[in-house]
């Protein structure tokens, strides 16, 4: 892709970024201990030794989506803001489209992805829907549903408590009610986000017999004597209630009404899917699904966008108001068919990085040969969920992008502090943990999203630009210390010069006083960017390198970027 050759408005050269060769230089991390009182100075700590050698995935760049069908398209201006790399600028260098089941609407989102390939972003596309003439509608069986997950032993729990003896349970316990009457778990922030009739479903035992409770939400009685059926000894199952909700947090209670009640293990929240209206591909329309996402491919090449990659489907495992697939019929679609799509293939954007839906596809060889770029969505995905050994053994020559995600709500202002600074700690984990090439945000422009609707960036923006603008594609993280001090969390990247840089996030209150020192080479200065509670990306004064290194200083809950230079 071309590359700006002058120096951007932040001072930083792209040319210095992006031009070079990568100089293997080992980096020594320490924490900087000060005297107590009346003791003498402190010795320095054992250093924390990162070898640049020990590479570990290469960075395609970090970015959003825009979808002009359902916001409205990006403004001229807002694309510049976007994917600019000023001082005003977030430096994306993704961005996501929609591909339209109607062909008619395949200009929607063309000028956001003409201006994005013009400042040298990458540019992929994920459907919804096939075209309506393939689907069929059909009666899903929701034996496992799928949604967004809430454990019941994290609830407010009255005359109830956390058990651990019944087998299967997933967390960390399940919920047992101690009284008979008036005992209840409370859901707290129940994200919805979108308007209509939501299935509210529990995952439960009642090893003793039937039992029925009271449901509420947001304090109102939305089904009365709800039957929680008796389950066989061993055996979890699942009861659903429907209630219509708008987009927010909501709180949901089950509460007893004289016979106790079952072992709650945790709810699931979705849209509802009513019998006999799930959607899916039709079994012979394969080939002209693939020929579909293969016209939409050329189009946009014939419009002067080349994209990066195409998926085969958005969320195949949370589609209740779009398309589903089971596991089964993705490997089928991807052996038999995908091979003829002019274009990298990406799947299989599980919504919440499920690897039950990503296993089969790394399992079957003939399937994996047709797939680019393995990719996941992180919608309450825990922390210790995201390492993907099965991708370390089998996706040799595949990449492992996160395709989709907000956090760590919907529903919040984007400018929360420091709410904002969880961006950055996720950032952190998807770049470290889960070792993802890519971090794509859901909407670029969003009052809870990067770019505030008046176009301006937001807090949560600036978590993301200390990533996008300093760590450009091309770049390799390198082993670090991944928490060198509790709170503090720490990344570093190299780039294809050897230019090296280091993202801090400071989650503690207290200020972090780490030293940093590049083994091999005298460090001369760093310059360096802070984001905390009331600056934004703020410059702050060059630091001169002392004794091979130096020490930062990171305030409280804030993150700070280091640009090194040798």
């Amino acid at each position: 892709m071309p590359m700006a050759t002058t120096p951007s408005s932040d001072g930083i050269s792209r040319r210095t970024v992006l031009a070079g060769g990568v100089a293997a230089v080992p980096i020594v991390l320490g924490l900087a201990a000060g005297p107590a009182h009346g003791a003498a100075p402190a010795v320095r700590p054992r250093s924390l030794v990162v070898q640049p050698t020990q590479r570990r995935q290469v960075i395609r760049g970090f970015g959003g989506m825009t979808h002009a069908g359902w916001i409205g398209e990006l403004t001229p201006s807002q694309c510049a803001t976007a994917f600019g790399n000023g001082v005003d600028d977030l430096g994306f260098t993704i961005l996501r489209i929609p591909v339209p089941e109607d062909s008619a609407n395949w200009a929607r989102d063309l000028a956001s992805a003409q201006a994005a390939v013009a400042q040298g972003a990458l540019v992929f596309a994920s459907p919804w829907n096939p075209p309506a003439d393939l689907v069929e509608f059909f009666e899903r069986a929701d034996d496992v549903p799928r949604g967004s997950q809430y454990e019941a032993e994290a609830a407010a729990l009255v005359n109830a408590h956390v058990a651990t003896d019944l087998s299967g349970y997933q967390g960390e316990g399940y919920v047992q009610f101690d009284g008979a009457m008036g005992a209840s778990v409370e859901f707290s922030g129940v994200i919805i986000g979108s308007s209509g009739t939501k299935n509210l479903a529990f995952r439960y035992a009642a090893p003793t017999g039937d039992v029925h409770v009271d449901i509420h939400v947001a304090g109102a009685l939305v089904a009365e004597n709800v039957l929680f059926p008796a389950t066989a000894a061993g055996q979890w199952s699942w009861k659903s209630i429907q209630a219509v909700m708008t987009p927010g947090q909501w709180m949901v209670k089950v509460e007893t009404r004289g016979e106790g009640g079952p072992a709650l293990d945790y709810l699931m929240a979705a849209p509802y899917t009513p019998p006999a209206q799930a959607r899916r591909l039709r079994h012979d329309a394969y080939g002209a699904y693939a020929d579909h996402l293969n016209a939409f491919v050329h189009y946009m090449r014939d419009n002067g966008v080349e994209l990066y990659g195409i998926s085969v489907q958005n969320e195949p495992d949370y589609a209740h108001e779009w398309t589903w697939w089971t596991t089964e019929e993705m490997n089928r679609f991807l052996r038999d068919f995908a091979g003829r799509i002019d274009c990298r293939v990406i799947a299989p954007e599980s919504f919440q990085y499920v690897k039950e839906v990503s296993d089969p596809i790394l399992q079957d060889p003939a399937a994996l040969a047709n797939v680019d770029i393995i990719g996941a969505h992180l919608y309450g995905t825990a922390y210790e969920d995201f390492p993907y050994p099965l991708f370390a053994e089998k996706g040799a020559g595949k990449e492992l992008w996160m395709t989709e995600v907000y956090h760590p709500n919907s529903s919040s202002s984007a400018d929360l502090w420091p709410e904002a600074l969880k961006v950055a700690e996720h950032v952190h984990h998807a770049m470290t943990d889960a070792e993802f090439q890519a971090y794509v945000w859901w909407y670029i422009r969003r009052f809870y999203g990067p770019m505030r609707e008046d176009g301006t960036i937001s807090k949560r923006g600036r978590m993301l630009s200390h990533y996008a603008k300093f760590v450009r594609p091309g770049f390799t993280r390198v082993e670090a210390p991944r928490e060198p001090q509790p709170g503090v969390l720490t990344s570093a990247y190299i780039g294809p010069d050897g230019l090296l840089v280091l993202v801090a996030v400071n989650m503690s209150e207290s200020t972090a006083n780490p030293s940093l020192a590049v083994q091999g080479r005298r460090v001369r200065s760093a310059r360096s960017w802070l984001t905390d509670a009331m600056r934004d990306l703020e410059e702050q004064p060059v630091i001169t390198g002392k004794a091979g290194g130096f020490v930062a200083t990171l305030p409280p809950q804030s993150v700070t970027t280091f640009v090194i230079h040798s």
